[in-house]
């Protein structure tokens, strides 16, 4: 089973992301968003495949520790291509952000977790996935009614967590203050 470490968008840039994630839902019947999974929008800062969570969760508690909620810009939609792709929400990779991401696994390389490749430092893509597992006529679709719903948004980064996926469970989470 997989797991995430990811970092949650607070209520109300979640709302302003809703009418994109209805439009994926109605054009594609299998598509996974946020809502479906029951989760919330998120930026997902690692995924490791199976580990014993319990270091993560003592590594995730010293890192978060006296942390506060970051402030993201997300900025423009893209898509990740492929067989099945993913319509996302992208923030502006800032030097803090990138930096968030650094200190995140610097920190957590003692808990002994193996990451996948696409998440860690230099390869990472920062994303807030709307909808994936796609068709490719569902993706030009996607972003297509994607666009005329798109407003760019601050978004504050309000809670940390490590959840096992799918389907989603959270473990472990911590609510950051502002």
């Amino acid at each position: 089973m997989p797991f995430a470490v990811h970092m949650e968008l607070d209520s109300y840039s979640a709302a302003e992301l809703q009418p994109i994630v209805e439009h994926v839902e109605r054009i594609s019947p299998s598509a996974r968003t946020p809502r479906r999974l029951n989760i919330e929008p998120h930026i997902s800062l690692a995924v490791y495949d199976g580990l014993d969570p319990e270091p993560l969760i003592k590594a995730l508690d010293q890192f978060s520790d006296g942390m506060r909620s970051p402030v993201v810009r997300l900025s423009s939609l893209g898509l990740f291509p492929g067989s099945a792709p993913v319509l996302f929400a992208a923030p502006v990779v800032s030097a803090e952000l990138l930096a968030l991401h650094r200190d995140f696994h610097t920190a957590i390389d003692s808990a002994g977790a193996a990451c996948w490749s696409y998440y860690l430092p230099g390869n990472w893509v920062p994303h807030v996935t709307l909808g994936e597992q796609l068709t490719l006529e569902e993706a030009g679709a996607a972003i297509s009614g994607a666009m005329g719903l798109w407003q760019p948004m601050s978004a504050s980064l309000h809670r940390i967590s490590l959840v096992a996926f799918h389907p989603v469970e959270l473990l472990w989470h911590r609510q950051l203050p502002a």
